[in-house]
């Protein structure tokens, strides 16, 4: 069946759609206009068959239960007796008014200072689908004098105790740093985004432990579940004796309060970065983006050692967090090492297994593991509709597979599995560490998740499902084209994603030349080396840094044109040479490493 919208018409505040259907027309086929975010679904203020044609009109200021429509974007869709939606293409006219420049279907109601409606009917850039920018701003209700001054006041107040708070941080620390002696045995692991030690940082706590560090070093814990959350006097003034009072600090995720006071030039603020490779634009990279940081921060910039994954990802972190080369290091990424311990591999797939059994005597194991939309874990979401589990749960029976979806931890709708497809489809909400979940997959779905630097490891083949990349681009983007990134093929529709699963049509040839660019170790002991920058001198470690380290330079050539701009580097054999030399220097490095040196 095909759908589609052949003429629009904007007049004063109503806009005049006019469309066909071509095939046989579900039963209960209706009209409305849908909006994904909000998740606010609008009815035509009437609508119409005449045969296979159909007619509807949108009332801008009424169709919202006699109010103007809330401010988003709505999309036309149809939707059947059954509740399936059907998307509606735009004809061939419509596309030819837009490029001739003739598109001028606007709906703009100004009602005076303060408040308007204004309308835009515009094209997705991903799906070529049709959708109307609705931006409504309201009359705010009149505030009496007195009222308007309380409120004027509170937020004064307000925005001045945060002043003073950080203010008397930073007091209350340097008070702590001047009457604490430090003795330079003193760690203090942190987080402000997790309640308990976990990711890199409980590889290294472990491995020291194993090492029997701890006789030497004092090891302190302090984690909180979310940086949203305020601590109390109490375990704030703890915090920053413990801050204070450290020789060497490490956290895996932005913390505001470490950024707030100035630390002695021997103290180590170790940032063990919670994400693989380079990937997603984050920090100072998103400059002309949505969220992105002022470039005066403070943010990031007391980071002493950063462990990384490759001479590429400190090109990366540098421009992100507005640091030094020298301050990096292409050590490898301590949760990594689990990928070449088979012991390790074993025990999990069994546990894996038992707690997602189906997966156990299925042909085929698929994971998929997107990220979310949104800026933050505030207005963190998936757009569930791009999911269609009736029909990957007849995939599944058909071809023996068996599907674990695992969402972002941010997002926290919950998918909506039918009860006959359950025994084929699962949705791993409440596991928690998706790096398990990868022992036993055989083939990884994923979009924008930097996921795909561990999977890489395995060597098995992964599709990227990423039916909104222009849209993700103009809002996030990445460090490099999409496109020069992922190692297997990009897919935008479900229907083609279904198929690519039927047929089985991966695209492997990109693996091998993906982990020699992302990493620079493939040995399972960069714990070890991470553990190296912790207790070890500045001479011991300075060979790591990737100002320091033999093939900084190629690295810095083969991400960038001589003019600075960034240069297309998906086949080019040049590019691969130099990233595989590169790696098989260093894998023979390893190799005469490998000793005793780290079984203490």
């Amino acid at each position: 069946m095909e759908l589609a919208i052949s003429k629009l018409t904007a007049r004063r505040v109503i806009y005049y759609f006019e469309g066909y259907v071509k095939g046989e027309r579900p039963k209960g086929l209706k009209f409305v206009f849908y909006n994904y975010d909000l998740k606010i679904t609008i009815k035509p203020s009437v609508f119409e068959w005449d045969g296979d044609t159909f007619r509807m009109m949108l009332h801008v200021e009424q169709a919202n239960e006699n109010n103007p429509i809330s401010s988003g974007d709505y999309y036309p869709i149809a939707v059947d007796g059954k509740g399936k939606q059907y998307p509606l293409q735009v004809a061939k006219s419509i596309i030819e008014e837009r490029e001739q420049a003739e598109w001028k279907n606007d709906v703009v109601v100004n009602k005076g200072k303060g408040h308007h409606v204004i309308c835009k009917s515009l094209m997705d850039l991903d799906t070529d689908e049709l959708f109307i920018h609705v931006d409504t701003v309201l009359p705010k209700p009149r505030k009496n004098y007195i009222r308007r001054k309380c409120g004027e006041l509170y937020y004064g107040v307000r925005n001045d105790l945060k002043d003073w708070a950080q203010k008397l941080f930073v007091v209350v620390f340097n008070i702590f740093n001047k009457c604490c002696k430090k003795r330079g045995n003193k760690i203090l692991f942190c987080s402000g985004s997790r309640a308990e030690i976990g990711g890199n940082e409980e590889f290294i706590y472990n491995r020291m432990l194993e090492r029997g560090l701890d006789k030497k070093y004092k090891f302190v814990l302090d984690f909180k579940p979310t940086i949203n959350k305020t601590y109390g006097p109490f375990k704030m003034i703890r915090f920053i004796y413990r801050l204070a009072s450290s020789d060497v600090i490490l956290l895996d995720d932005y913390y505001p309060e470490i950024y707030k006071p100035v630390y002695d030039k021997n103290v180590k603020v170790i940032q063990v970065w919670h994400a693989c490779g380079a990937f997603k634009a984050l920090g100072l990279e998103r400059m002309s983006k949505a969220g992105a940081p002022p470039i005066n921060t403070s943010v990031h910039k007391c980071y002493t050692h950063v462990p990384v994954s490759s001479y590429h990802s400190a090109l990366h972190h540098q421009e992100a967090f507005g640091i030094g080369i020298d301050k990096f290091y292409p050590v490898g990424i301590p949760r990594t090492d689990i990928f070449f311990d088979e012991d390790y591999k074993k025990k999990t797939c069994e546990r894996v297994y038992a707690e997602f059994p189906g997966a156990k005597e299925a042909k085929r194991v698929i994971l998929y593991a997107p990220t979310f939309r949104g800026n933050s874990a505030v207005d963190a979401h998936f757009p569930m509709e791009k999911l269609d589990f009736e029909e990957w749960g007849e995939l599944c029976k058909r071809t023996d597979s068996y599907l674990i979806v695992k969402m972002h931890p941010f997002v926290q709708e919950k998918i909506n599995i039918p009860e006959k497809y359950r025994d084929c489809i699962a949705d791993a909400a409440q596991y928690r560490e998706v790096n398990d979940i990868l022992f036993i997959t055989d083939l990884l779905i994923t979009d924008y998740s930097s996921i795909i630097y561990e999977f890489s490891l395995l060597r098995r083949p992964m599709l990227f499902y990423a039916f909104d990349q222009i849209m993700y681009v103009s809002t996030r983007d990445f460090y490099e084209p999409y496109e020069d990134i992922v190692p297997g093929r990009i897919i935008k529709r479900f229907d083609q994603l279904m198929e690519a699963l039927e047929k089985e049509e991966y695209n492997t040839d990109k693996i091998e030349w993906f982990i020699k660019k992302n990493f620079a170790y493939t040995d399972g002991k960069s714990t070890d080396r991470v553990i190296d920058l912790i207790v070890g001198d500045d001479k011991e470690i300075k060979k790591y840094s990737a100002a320091s380290m033999q093939g900084a330079l190629a690295a810095v050539s083969n991400n960038f044109g001589m003019n600075g701009e960034h240069v297309d580097k998906r086949y080019r054999d040049d590019d691969r040479s130099v990233v595989q030399n590169r790696g098989e220097a260093q894998e023979k490095d390893s190799e005469s490493q490998n000793n005793d040196k780290y079984s203490e």
